[in-house]
């Protein structure tokens, strides 16, 4: 008779049991959302650097396939709102055109346009940007071959 009075539930046992549902209910939920920003991060971070490499490639090997002057190319995808004027005013060239159709280019992972920010001559830096979350960028144009500003991901590929 003991055993079968150990295995019921009592109020200091419900109690717990309640708690640590409510608990896993707040936790599971925010787990999952800090998951997928992280690996949407991530994936920005490699994709940047990734077609940052591609484009170095194409620009050292490659014949001149853009007019002179080019100064960003732009994956497909939402163009981003930008804080800076100047990247509203710049033009850009579809990244597509200098990487070749058969390479296949996605947007980042919130559906904007990679940014690609040429340096000068075909051994100059290349930087790759993204928005970032908010699809705004944050990184002015004049400073953009530096650092990332706000929540803009950066590589830049020397």
């Amino acid at each position: 008779m003991s055993v079968e009075r150990d295995r019921a539930l009592t109020l200091p046992r419900v109690i717990v049991l309640l708690t640590a549902i409510v608990a896993l209910a707040f936790v599971l939920p925010y787990l999952a959302v800090y998951t997928l920003h992280a690996r949407r991060l991530q994936a920005a971070d490699d994709a940047t650097r990734t077609l940052g490499d591609r484009v170095r490639q194409v620009l050292r090997t490659g014949p001149a396939v853009m007019p002179a002057g080019t100064q960003v190319l732009a994956g497909p995808g939402d163009r981003p709102r930008a804080s800076d004027d100047r990247w509203t005013a710049v033009a850009m060239l579809p990244l597509a055109g200098v990487l070749g159709t058969s390479s296949a280019i996605t947007p980042d992972p919130w559906g904007n346009a990679y940014l690609v920010i040429l340096g000068s001559g075909a051994d100059g830096p290349v930087s790759v940007l993204s928005a970032g979350p908010d699809g705004i960028l944050q990184t002015p144009l004049a400073g953009a071959a530096d650092r990332a500003f706000g929540d803009d991901r950066l590589a830049r590929i020397q």
